[in-house]
């Protein structure tokens, strides 16, 4: 990881792409960890086979890594045997430096990729195909993941949102698929992973909303847009009866091969970094969109439950701490003279 400062200054991690695990690699994995591990996976998708692609799919990723890993420095050593049972801890200290040392992963993702061997081992002690966990509660997990920054994250104010959206409507270098997914995840503050599943199907005009779309871990969400975004659905599944005669039912959609496709959630965040650029920004993703909507909620309306409701979060703190743009001493000390200057002059009329 390098890092570089941010427009207000703070220095933020920026990724460090390493192209360690090549077909070469993943072919020195055991016939029999493969096997294992899939028995694993195979039973966990049969239980929510709503995220095989997405979470399961990053999972087996992962596993993969770790078992590369093991090919290449502990001889192929069997997850169940004997030799790994005593030798976990020094396996997964060596893992957790490899991780940090070659492959440059930051701390939430050295988490992660533990929690994925972890859950491996919790499922196959229940099976009883061992009578341990090799490492539950002798391992550290990484210290400070939440806090770490990995990518720049971008709080737009009126004036900058404003400017993305008239610029969308005159420069010729972006087409209505870059207006909708601007306008529907601003209005909506959903996640890429939701936007990239939104359907004709699922759409309710009326009610202007798309229901019941599947995003993280499988969860069913709405998305809601406002009367622009209306306006150019209706414009843009007019311009649909020339070109698929909407057989396609996804929302966004890409030529490949002479055919129409639902459009891929890479292809659409490339969309939003092309949008970014007309900021000067060259790292915009598709997050700065849902933090700028649900900051934007917060600050106009100074109401957090309404923010956490429209983020699809759980807890308010969530909003409070990853989507609420921190405010510097000044803006603090601003608040507090306003909030004084009101309660004197409520005294004086009192």
């Amino acid at each position: 990881m390098v890092l570089k400062q941010n427009n207000g200054g703070v220095l933020m991690a920026k990724i460090k792409k390493v192209r360690y695990f090549t077909k070469e690699r993943k072919a020195l994995i055991s016939k029999e960890n493969r096997k294992k591990y899939d028995k694993y996976l195979n039973s966990n998708i049969i239980k929510n086979r709503d995220v095989k692609d997405t979470t399961y799919k990053v999972y087996s990723n992962y596993m993969d890594q770790f078992l590369v890993y093991l090919a290449e420095k502990w001889s192929n050593i069997d997850l169940y045997s004997e030799e790994f049972m005593e030798d976990a801890v020094d396996i997964m200290e060596g893992y957790i430096s490899f991780c940090q040392d070659i492959l440059f992963n930051n701390k939430k993702v050295i988490n992660t990729k533990l929690s994925t061997v972890s859950s491996f081992y919790l499922w196959s002690l229940k099976r009883g195909y061992i009578d341990k966990h090799p490492f539950d509660k002798k391992l550290d997990r990484m210290k400070g993941a939440n806090e770490e920054k990995i990518i720049n994250s971008y709080y737009l104010d009126d004036e900058q949102m404003n400017l993305i959206t008239e610029t969308l409507k005159t420069d010729p270098k972006f087409d209505i698929q870059d207006k909708l997914i601007w306008s529907i995840m601003l209005d909506s503050a959903n996640r890429i992973g939701a936007i990239s599943k939104l359907t004709i199907q699922a759409l309710d005009l009326d009610n202007m909303v798309f229901n019941d779309i599947r995003e993280k871990r499988g969860y069913k969400v709405e998305v809601a847009f406002n009367d622009y975004s209306k306006e150019l659905i209706l414009e843009w599944l007019e311009m649909r009866k020339e070109m698929d005669n909407l057989e396609v039912d996804s929302l966004f959609i890409t030529k490949y091969g002479g055919e129409y496709r639902q459009m891929s959630k890479g292809t659409i965040q490339d969309r939003v970094t092309k949008i970014g650029e007309i900021l000067g920004l060259d790292d915009f993703h598709a997050h700065c969109i849902r933090k700028t909507a649900l900051n934007d909620i917060y600050v106009k309306t100074g109401d957090l439950s309404l923010a956490a409701e429209m983020g699809n979060h759980k807890s308010v703190e969530t909003t409070r701490s990853s989507y609420i743009k921190p405010q510097t001493k000044a803006e603090v000390r601003q608040k507090i003279i306003k909030m004084k200057q009101k309660m004197q002059e409520s005294k004086k009329k009192d």
